[in-house]
């Protein structure tokens, strides 16, 4: 029998702590705040057996058998999605929630109520032909599953292109943040302090970053401008070797509360980063009211424009050294005015309480044709 409330069903990889990603985390914030706000009734799958995750009341949980993490990662998450398929046919009347691929073996027994939530569309968005042929299988699979689905959420921007003919309905649900009161930033530091925040991989442009700095340095801005990069991955210690200047710090790890510590200390965030789905370090940036300098790609464009930022040509040293003169030249007047609209652009648009409200109007539609 059909409840009067609306019964969601998030089908989940794994959720933040016990794993970590940006998907999980997302995961675990929407669920969080849709609890909070009432109204749902909620039932989370997820891999981590003998565990509870929520300790809410609010929350049921279904733990499976965990995905095994191998080169059958492919194999091992439609194994996964077998047991999520056999939870899912005992609740006929519920939304369903799918965050990557997490609802996939008989997808076709549940599409009428299916919402799917790709992210980053990152096999969409290679730069290399091996990229390209190594993301073929991913790309594939969600041609399959978006085919199939009664919505496909985007973050927006660029992304919802992608999404535009695969599927049937594309819906925009961006990511967001947790934003804190208003902090008193100073306009008039010198040297000045830029931010970047990501993982060493080629897609972040840290190289992109690090010839910018070495063309300021030596057109005289050495003593200006510091770079605090913040993160770990696979070139750490070859762009630390090579791109070795005085004002270019490699700070390494950060938790949180050094993130936001950085957040609060630094003058601007710089991401000049060749693919995204919607960065959650530039809502957090804006959030401690950060001017942005980021590339044009995936949905940053949803985030950032000219009244908070600066936007970049992908793969430029010259566009991004022009922006951060840009930056370095403008009055203190021109830089509370771009931390101002940055705040309030992420309070406004990007708050979890502001995003989960657009879910449940989506379960809520999506209920009622069931």
């Amino acid at each position: 029998m059909k409840s009067s409330k609306p019964q969601v069903i998030f089908c989940t990889d794994g959720i933040f702590p016990l794993a970590v990603g940006g998907m999980q985390r997302h995961s675990r914030l929407l669920i969080e705040e849709l609890a909070a706000m009432g109204g749902l009734e909620l039932i989370v799958i997820h891999p981590h057996a003998g565990q509870s995750v929520f300790n809410n009341p609010e929350i049921k949980e279904i733990a499976l058998t965990p995905i095994q993490t191998s080169k059958r990662y492919l194999i091992n998450c439609y194994n996964y999605s077998k047991q999520v398929l056999e939870i899912l046919l005992q609740y006929p009347h519920a939304v369903i929630y799918s965050q990557g691929l997490s609802v996939w073996h008989g997808i076709g027994q549940v599409s009428k109520r299916l919402i799917v939530n790709p992210h980053g569309l990152e096999p969409y968005q290679t730069l290399s032909l091996k990229d390209k042929l190594l993301g073929t299988p991913f790309r594939l699979i969600f041609n399959h599953l978006f085919r199939n689905a009664a919505h496909v959420v985007s973050l927006g921007g660029r992304l919802t292109g992608i999404l535009n003919g695969r599927c049937r309905n594309v819906v925009t649900l961006p990511n967001a943040v947790n934003v804190p009161e208003p902090i008193i930033r100073k306009f008039d530091n010198v040297p000045l302090q830029f931010l970047f925040v990501g993982r060493f991989a080629f897609n972040k442009g840290i190289n992109i970053l690090a010839e910018a700095v070495k063309s300021l340095n030596e057109d005289g801005y050495g003593d200006k401008m510091v770079f605090n990069l913040v993160g770990k991955g696979p070139l750490f210690d070859e762009y630390k070797k090579v791109y070795n200047f005085n004002n270019l710090n490699y700070l390494g790890f950060a938790d949180d509360d050094k993130l936001n510590e950085l957040y609060k200390t630094n003058d601007m965030f710089v991401l000049p980063t060749l693919f995204e789905g919607m960065p959650t370090v530039v809502l957090e940036a804006m959030a401690h009211g950060m001017p942005i300098i980021v590339t044009d790609v995936g949905a940053t464009l949803e985030m950032v424009d000219d009244k908070n930022g600066f936007i970049i040509d992908k793969n430029s040293v010259d566009s991004l050294k022009e922006n951060l003169l840009k930056y370095y030249h403008t009055t203190a007047e021109e830089r509370k005015n771009l931390s101002k609209a940055s705040y309030e652009k992420v309070k406004n648009n990007f708050t979890w309480k502001i995003v989960a409200a657009k879910h449940y109007r989506l379960f809520e539609t999506v209920y009622a044709t069931t």
